[in-house]
């Protein structure tokens, strides 16, 4: 084997190794996404293009009639191979060089603009298109209805989440979620009429709905017709509501009524589930027995 051909066995081999090494980067990370795919499969593309470019090739009628070619000849057509060789490996160099360069630089932009299409997976996979899905393979999915409809009144379209809600009462019309969330909505938009005739529903047919008795007394509430609204707030709690905000709303519904027994109670009970109401200052005019001892808890939440 001629000089060239040993030269060229060593590149062939070379480059046969590091696409063998590329075809295992490609494979390993693949799942990361388009970006690392192209990197490493345009590697791999180039160095089995090199490795099959380099691959030493026989001297064509090296033996003839059992004479050797001319030395002549064949020191004449080597520099021919070689400058045929450094064209189209410039060639396709060059080519290969620009495609990919361009690919990088689209995939560079992508990942900037936030375009690349495995952040557009990303969006596919939120609970809001999981539920679309689910109901596309069943309409009367009431899970998917309710999660539709509550995203769309985290996002405030009260019309859209009012759509979804009412389609699940056309579903089941005693469904507790479906009434409840509808009159959740009629409540955002103060339609407060709408709102206690839907929780009233849901509390005839679902008296167990402590969300919907407390609701059915913010409505009365947010009209100041504070005599109907602590009734359901009592009930609420007869049932066991003790969050500090209904506490704290029911005590002060008392104190307005002039009823101070049932205020100081209720404001005692707030300060035993968060002591960070201010509600000291008024429980030491309440309570004047013990007055000095408020007013001094007063002054330290004020220091805080």
């Amino acid at each position: 084997m001629s000089a060239e051909n040993e030269k060229d066995l060593t590149r062939t081999k070379r480059f046969t190794r590091l696409a063998i090494v590329c075809a295992f980067l490609l494979a390993f990370f693949w799942p990361l996404g388009s970006f690392f795919f192209w990197i490493f499969f345009g590697a791999t593309s180039y160095f089995i293009f090199l490795a099959i470019y380099y691959r030493p090739r026989p001297k064509q009628n090296e033996n003839f009639s059992g004479h050797s070619r001319p030395a002549w000849k064949t020191q004449k057509s080597e520099p021919g191979l070689q400058d045929t060789r450094k064209k189209i490996f410039l060639i396709v160099f060059i080519i290969g060089g620009t495609f990919f360069f361009i690919l990088f630089m689209l995939m560079i932009i992508g990942f900037i603009v936030g375009d690349d299409p495995p952040d557009q997976a990303v969006v596919d996979t939120t609970d809001e298109n999981v539920d679309r899905l689910a109901l596309a393979s069943n309409p009367s999915d009431l899970n998917a209805l309710t999660n539709l409809g509550n995203y769309f009144y985290a996002q405030n379209q009260f019309d859209s989440a009012l759509f979804y809600y009412d389609k699940i009462l056309s579903i089941d019309p005693q469904n507790s979620s479906g009434m409840y969330n509808k009159a959740l909505v009629f409540y955002q938009t103060k339609n407060y009429a709408k709102s206690i005739e839907w929780t009233k529903k849901c509390f005839s047919t679902h008296p167990e709905n402590i969300d919907a008795t407390i609701l059915t007394g913010d409505n009365y509430y947010a009209q100041e017709n504070f005599s109907e609204a602590i009734g359901w707030y009592r009930q609420a709690y007869d049932k066991g509501a003790r969050n500090p905000e209904l506490l704290n709303i029911m005590a002060y519904i008392y104190d307005r009524q002039n009823r101070s027994s049932e205020a100081i109670q209720f404001y005692k009970e707030t300060l035993e589930q968060d002591s960070s109401y201010q509600v000291y200052g008024r429980l030491a005019e309440l309570d004047p027995a013990r007055g000095d001892w408020y007013r001094k808890k007063a002054e330290q939440w004020k220091l805080r």
